[in-house]
């Protein structure tokens, strides 16, 4: 009966193949000349790279408190060259650790640290900070600004909370931060400075013992620029503290300072990762400000310190083994991450976190693929690569891409590229394209291999060793040069 009423049916036709599964259009090995470096991926050897990791709080908020840096518990012996992915120590002091005398400088114990920590391989990052919250620490603003009529208040404990927009305050600290930014802006020691000069502890809030009185933003702003002017040459970090401690004021100062920090291209640091009352009332990752973050990261390195680890260890239900840290390191984007606390205490409980966590920190870079055609003595030659960003950020400095033809007399030639790694984002996939220029190449067969640098120094990739030899990894061994 139905085939009368539908004269023009008829059997349904033979499955031409699979709708949901793209085959040839996925398929990398379906590209001329492609070279398949699935194989050769290496994502369980930890990269030590450079501006990017796990760093040590060295200097604990000024000279005058020892932890984390106590001898019975880091011995200055121990470069802690087994600890996974640590890249900087950071250095945390006061104004007047620095300047004890108007004009008088002394940098000889940032010197010492630095003179000793550097030839292991370590770098550094710096806040300087003008208010402790202790009464024994009165000096991180020195007197003499006090002497001169600086506004200060003196707090029930004793301490002396500075007025930050005083112009005498703010004076002085400009003839400091120029000395600062004489010896250190562009020097390849620092990895970043972040805005420490106002608030407890550097943090840019005014509570545990002090004023409790928001920082206004006019004043936040010329503390902004102070350190972006002496220090134009190294990256700024701002505080979340600087934003989110104005929330009682209304959406629209908060807005106000997140804009200027993003003006100047600014990054972002938040002190406050496991703090057992951000565990209360923020999401898992502890965070207050996330947008802050969204907002700042694209620009500058993220960066996350987590609570003192003697008081997180004890108090599992902030840490959660890390995790909790962990999140927060995805969210932000975070290129470096820190902790308060001795490095082998630390790393004796917290091993495999620092591990994880040590490539995926800033930038992690992957090889997966290539296409290597037969190359002409000339510019028009087209080689690309299949990379990845696993890493939880993009890379802030440009390195260089090279390609290297070795022939098999010894001869090398190494080819720049202009292939920009900070394009790369986290998460990306993406075949670039390099167009290496053969002119000055005799015709022959050749090995190709790819290599990552800043200046001499090896930007190492995530591929096997048994293809790196320390510069450069090979991904083809026969290549002919016409």
């Amino acid at each position: 009966m139905t085939d009368k009423l539908y004269p023009n049916l008829c059997p349904a036709p033979a499955e031409d193949g699979s709708q949901t599964m793209c085959g040839m259009l996925d398929n990398p090995l379906s590209r001329p000349d492609f070279i398949d470096l699935r194989g050769m991926v290496d994502d369980k050897t930890v990269l030590k790279n450079p501006h990017k990791g796990w760093f040590w709080h060295y200097i604990d908020n000024g000279y005058g408190r020892d932890n984390y840096r106590h001898p019975q518990h880091a011995d200055p012996a121990d470069d802690l060259s087994d600890f996974p992915g640590l890249n900087h120590l950071y250095l945390r002091f006061d104004w007047g650790d620095i300047e004890k005398e108007e004009g008088v400088y002394d940098f000889s114990y940032l010197d010492e640290i630095m003179n000793l920590w550097g030839p292991r391989g370590y770098t550094f990052s710096l806040r300087i900070c003008s208010y402790e919250g202790e009464a024994r620490m009165n000096y991180a603003t020195p007197a003499y600004v006090y002497e001169k009529g600086a506004r200060g208040y003196r707090m029930p404990s004793g301490t002396i909370q500075p007025e930050y927009g005083d112009p005498i305050f703010l004076s002085c600290l400009e003839k400091f931060l120029a000395v600062m930014g004489e010896k250190f802006n562009g020097d390849p020691r620092i990895e970043c400075i972040d805005v420490g000069t106002m608030g407890t502890w550097g943090e840019g809030h005014t509570a545990a013992d002090a004023t409790g009185v928001i920082i206004p933003p006019e004043v936040v702003k010329k503390h902004f620029d102070l350190h972006a002017k002496y220090f134009p040459d190294t990256p700024v970090l701002c505080n979340d503290d600087h934003i989110c401690c104005r929330i009682a004021h209304g959406q629209d100062e908060v807005q106000e300072v997140l804009d200027y920090a993003s003006e100047r291209c600014f990054g972002i640091q938040d002190d406050s990762v496991c703090c057992n009352y951000y565990t209360q009332v923020n999401d898992y990752d502890t965070l207050r400000a996330p947008w802050a973050f969204d907002r700042l990261a694209p620009d500058a390195p993220a960066c996350i310190e987590m609570e003192h680890y003697g008081y997180v260890h004890a108090h599992n239900d902030h840490f959660r083994d890390g995790l909790t840290a962990m999140e927060a390191f995805k969210r932000t984007h975070a290129t470096f991450a820190g902790f308060h606390g001795y490095p082998r205490t630390w790393l004796k409980n917290e091993y495999y976190l620092t591990e994880y966590c040590a490539n995926r920190l800033g930038y992690w870079y992957f090889v997966t693929g290539a296409t290597v055609p037969a190359l002409h003595r000339s510019a028009h030659n087209i080689v690309t690569l299949d990379v990845q960003n696993r890493g939880w950020a993009r890379a802030y400095r440009k390195y260089n891409l090279k390609i290297r033809l070795r022939g098999a007399d010894g001869s090398e030639y190494v080819l720049d590229t202009d292939t920009d790694n900070r394009t790369w984002l986290s998460g990306q996939k993406k075949t670039i394209a390099l167009r290496p220029d053969l002119r000055d190449v005799p015709a022959g067969k050749y090995e190709v291999a790819i290599g990552m640098f800043e200046g001499d120094k090896t930007v190492k990739l995530a591929l096997k060793q048994e293809i790196f030899d320390g510069k450069f990894y090979t991904i083809t061994k026969d290549i002919t040069v016409f």
